[in-house]
């Protein structure tokens, strides 16, 4: 009720906000009983605002409204939208043959919406896109869409890609927390950087603040059950730098 009641509201802050917390809400009651009413929920809240924005920038909207637009389409899509998901792959495949009919304000999300109802051939098709570009922003684009499929096994390999020389070291924490904010993906984080460990950390170089970024992730993906394990690892893996990152973490 309180977020129905916001609805109407233009502001950006205010409705990215409210839609931020709702994409939370889906993500960490995914496998509940009641997650198919949240799902619901959310479709009835983000189609509203979806026929308010469109596809379309409009002649004289603020800069905030395309961002808005953005995450209310990403929103939609990975709520099962066919119509939305049918769209964005279409743009997508004429964005293949002509790179310029694709806006730059729409890319990210259309990358991400592919890649969720996409198979091997779709995860083959934007590993492609990430090692063809030459741009810094696209190829992070590409890289951050590699971690949305429904599919563990590709999110897996998404995962294992982070760790190659394709990927700078900088960016490494990308595929994770994108991994870590997948529904589907949520059980492989933790397994996977208690396996990498050390990897993660040579990768990143000791002292890296972006460790951080990794420990932060469990918070999303687990529950106080898993507290003493969490807990009990980065004792015997004590990293230097980590330890309010680590603290927060656990509380939250």
């Amino acid at each position: 009720d309180f977020a129905r009641s916001y609805l109407d509201d233009d502001d950006y802050l205010v409705s990215s906000d409210l839609a931020g917390s709702l994409d939370f809400l889906y993500l960490v009651t995914s496998g509940e009983t009641f997650w198919d009413e949240i799902k619901e929920y959310n479709k009835e809240y983000f189609q509203k605002l979806f026929d308010r924005l469109g596809w379309e920038k409009k002649e004289g909207e603020k800069h905030t409204t395309a961002l808005l637009r953005s995450l209310v389409i990403g929103s939609l899509g990975r709520l099962g939208d066919e119509e939305i998901l049918k769209e964005a792959k279409r743009r997508f495949n004429e964005f293949l043959k002509n790179p310029d009919s694709l806006h730059p304000d729409l890319r990210c999300m259309v990358y991400s919406l592919v890649g969720w109802s996409g198979d091997n051939k779709t995860y083959v098709i934007l590993l492609q896109q990430f090692r063809k570009s030459t741009m810094q922003e696209e190829k992070l684009r590409f890289l951050g869409a590699l971690s949305t499929f429904q599919d563990e096994k590709l999110l897996a390999r998404a995962l294992k890609f982070a760790l190659t020389k394709e990927v700078r070291s900088q960016n490494l924490h990308l595929p994770i927390m994108r991994v870590a904010a997948n529904p589907y993906g949520r059980n492989l984080v933790w397994p996977w950087i208690k396996k990498n460990w050390k990897q993660i950390v040579k990768k990143f170089g000791t002292g890296s603040p972006l460790i951080n970024r990794v420990i932060s992730t469990v918070s999303v993906v687990y529950d106080s059950k898993k507290e003493p394990e969490i807990r009990r690892f980065f004792k015997q893996h004590h990293t230097p730098g980590t330890e309010m990152k680590l603290a927060q973490t656990i509380e939250r």
